[in-house]
């Protein structure tokens, strides 16, 4: 990946915490957003090995073949199960990251999953899918 292609990448993660007004450790908030615990509709999509090793908002790095997503809807650590609604095939993901970008959400944009947890619900030619996503409750 080129320079400019990765510079742009932590600028929109910068722009998107900013916009968010949240913080932790990482300086990206481990804070949700106020919101319902079933998601009626949006679009998922995925990031990979052009962020791998870097620091997520959680402080760990990034390994795109975990299944892991990028949510600013939920408390790290949050299982959720996410079923794409173009192909019927679902995952089941943990929230370590923040994201997407804030203009991505402004257009409907929810989640930024894993490789490897997009491919397991969509052709990652695709890029995008529309997903539904619900809370897997801790187990007690």
């Amino acid at each position: 990946m080129n320079n400019a292609r990765l510079a742009l990448i932590i600028l929109s993660i910068t722009a998107a915490a900013n916009y968010f007004s949240m913080t932790s450790a990482t300086g990206i908030s481990a804070e949700p957003l106020d919101f319902p615990e079933k998601f009626e509709t949006g679009i998922a999509s995925y990031y990979s090995y052009e962020c791998a090793k870097s620091p997520m908002a959680n402080g760990k790095p990034f390994d795109p073949e975990k299944r892991t997503c990028a949510s600013w809807f939920y408390d790290f650590g949050t299982t959720l199960s996410v079923l794409s609604l173009d192909t019927g095939r679902s995952t089941r993901v943990v929230v370590t990251d923040r994201g997407p970008n804030k203009r991505l959400v402004k257009k409907g944009r929810v989640i930024d999953l894993s490789k490897r947890a997009f491919e397991d619900i969509c052709d990652l030619e695709k890029g995008l899918t529309r997903v539904e996503i619900t809370v897997i409750p801790a187990a007690e």
